[in-house]
């Protein structure tokens, strides 16, 4: 009975949300690099199919320390038999690799914040009704995000998402990032200057 559930377990911790550290983020600052969703979602490779790419939106060009941002992780694809939807983001101190500002969750049904163990680092993912089972077409989550002390320097983020197929497995979903390279990337403002 326990090798009949484990599958069903498995999908299961997807849908509440990943392991912290699946966002595809490079090694660096001596910690390691991080998988994405296909060292568990298997089938297809990594963005495989070209036909979408996880979108990061609301992320300043210049952040102003203590100030909230809000933003907006999106996944489409137009595949009917796309139907349920995830994702995991972080942001990391460029020069160091660590943690970098503070998530803050606006949507509780739809977001979640997970504590990881490594660097500090904090990552926001969906919830388990954030994935809007059944729903075609995609889905997109908002949070905000507080920028840390300008000595922070440059910061980007990392990010991975999954298109699934909600069958109940972790087999023919297809995950997309930009990994290694960041979704986006903010640096301090200028003294006495306002972010846009």
């Amino acid at each position: 009975m326990a090798a009949a559930l484990a599958p069903a377990l498995a999908a299961l911790a997807s849908s509440t949300g990943p392991q912290p550290g699946t966002t595809g983020a490079p090694a660096g600052g001596g910690f390691a690099a991080e998988p994405v969703c296909t060292a568990c979602h298997t089938g297809f490779p990594l963005n495989s199919d070209g036909r979408d790419r996880l979108k990061l939106s609301g992320v300043p060009k210049r952040y102003v320390p203590g100030k909230h941002y809000v933003l907006t992780v999106a996944l489409h694809h137009p595949d009917a038999d796309r139907t349920r939807w995830g994702f995991q983001l972080t942001a990391l101190a460029a020069s160091t690799f660590k943690g970098a500002g503070q998530f803050v969750i606006t949507d509780n049904a739809s977001t979640e914040l997970i504590h990881g163990v490594t660097a500090g680092r904090d990552y926001v993912s969906h919830s388990y009704y954030g994935t809007g089972v059944g729903e075609e077409g995609g889905r997109e989550w908002s949070f905000e995000w507080v920028a840390p002390p300008a000595a922070t320097g440059r910061i980007a983020f990392y990010g991975a998402g999954n298109a699934s197929n909600a069958d109940g497995s972790k087999e023919g979903d297809r995950i997309y990032s930009p990994s290694p390279a960041p979704l986006a990337v903010t640096a301090p403002s200028s003294k006495g200057k306002k972010s846009p």
